[in-house]
């Protein structure tokens, strides 16, 4: 098995040198964002180990089967996120410049490199929807579902204060419809999977989700 995963990698590096440079760069990409969900998953599988979780019940381990099945989404969410916030850092910092310039070639020079940001951050949302991020713990949302695994992936993580283990009520309007509890904590997204949810709910992107008081 490491003889092929060799092979496989080897002949994609050989391959990508045929490949036109845009090509090449969308292999590239591809594999790198692989091996982030490979690296994820072994992560998550070291922590089990540690934690004794391999001898714990089939619902147990299945529930950790579903975390590392989203981490792929975790890592394309986190770094689209990161990537808007970067654009806009660069639009604000550029707008700044521009009005801060008196000579007129200098103030044109500006202008064109806050045009140039504003137009790489209009292109970057327009291929995804930006996902806004949560101010704190209680103004959470759903920003993807699995349902087959009846997993969710929150807008917030780590940078809000969210931790593994956290418990949180799910609202729909100002509805309480179910609880989740998060199984996954990254900076910026979280994945969770429902706990309890009323008869006929199915849980939707949009939905808002805020902590559980805890002692």
């Amino acid at each position: 098995m490491k003889f092929l995963s060799l092979l496989l990698i080897l002949s994609a590096g050989a391959w990508a040198h045929e490949l036109p440079k845009g090509k090449a760069d969308e292999l590239y990409m591809a594999q790198a964002e692989a091996k982030a969900y490979r690296e994820a998953w072994l992560q998550l599988q070291r922590r089990d180990e540690l934690l004794g979780l391999a001898t714990l019940s089939d619902d147990v381990r299945d529930s950790h089967d579903k975390v590392a099945r989203l981490s792929g989404e975790l890592i394309r969410a986190e770094q689209f996120t990161q990537q808007v916030l970067e654009q806009v850092k660069a639009v604000t910092q550029a707008a700044v410049i521009w009005a801060g310039e008196s000579l007129p070639a200098k103030k044109a020079t500006a202008r064109g490199e806050f045009e140039s940001a504003k137009r790489t951050l209009d292109a970057l949302t327009a291929r995804n929807t930006p996902r806004a991020l949560a101010t704190g713990l209680t103004d959470a949302q759903v920003v993807a579902v699995d349902q087959n695994q009846q997993a969710i992936v929150l807008n917030l993580g780590s940078r809000q204060g969210a931790r593994e283990g956290m418990p949180f009520r799910i609202l729909r309007g100002e509805k309480v419809v179910g609880s989740c509890r998060l199984l996954e904590v990254r900076e910026l997204v979280s994945a969770g999977l429902p706990e309890q949810l009323n008869d006929g709910i199915q849980i939707q992107v949009g939905d808002r989700v805020s902590v559980l008081a805890q002692k």
